[in-house]
């Protein structure tokens, strides 16, 4: 949760996996995606901070990219760019009844795998590729991939810093809970991290 963590500097095995597949065709239509927090993630939340934290994060919505690709004069594919404790590109996914989507106009010609390596090389590989919940979420991650897309996109949804640092700090308002909150982030990162490793010895 904080600057002490374990991090990340690549894709894990499932993004490679896409990326090697589709990065390379263009993108024919892309669509901003916008859910409301889950009952599960509210639910985990509500646990660790021993509070009820729904009217705290009431307005606060996970953003994702969706982009539609052209395989050939017949195929489409439709592939998600999500981030949540770090960078998640798929094919398999669904859309929520509660999702709101909203369809950004294309500018350029742009493939999946130039948008990811251009906004990478903007804001730098370690905002790129890691995850801080109010310094680098997943609206900061997503609004950087739209304003590539598209320089004039306007949105009144994404929150600025200092409004999720608010929020932060109405959850995790005790150290107690804050260390319990940041050990659990730590052990998940670290979990995640060296089971991708292992997947790529095992896929190499």
């Amino acid at each position: 949760m904080d600057d002490c963590n374990v991090f990340f500097h690549e894709y894990n095995h499932e993004t490679r996996m896409v990326l090697n597949k589709y990065g390379d065709f263009k993108i024919s239509n892309a669509y901003l995606i916008m859910n409301p927090i889950s009952k599960i993630h509210l639910f985990i939340l509500n646990l660790i901070t021993r509070q009820n934290c729904q009217h705290i994060i009431d307005d606060v919505l996970h953003m994702q990219l969706m982009v539609e690709i052209k395989l050939n004069k017949h195929k489409k594919k439709m592939i998600l760019i999500d981030k949540v404790n770090c960078i998640n590109v798929s094919t398999d996914f669904h859309i929520h009844d509660t999702s709101i989507i909203y369809k950004i106009k294309m500018k350029h010609e742009h493939t999946l795998r130039g948008v990811l390596d251009e906004t990478c090389d903007r804001i730098g590989k370690f905002k790129f590729f890691n995850w801080h919940f109010y310094k680098n979420n997943c609206q900061y991650f997503i609004k950087q991939l739209v304003l590539f897309i598209n320089p004039d996109f306007k949105i009144k949804c994404f929150k600025s810093e200092k409004k999720f640092k608010q929020v932060y700090d109405k959850m995790f308002y005790h150290t107690f809970i804050l260390y319990i909150a940041q050990s659990l982030f730590i052990f998940y990162n670290f979990f995640q991290k060296y089971l991708n490793a292992l997947k790529m010895k095992l896929f190499a």
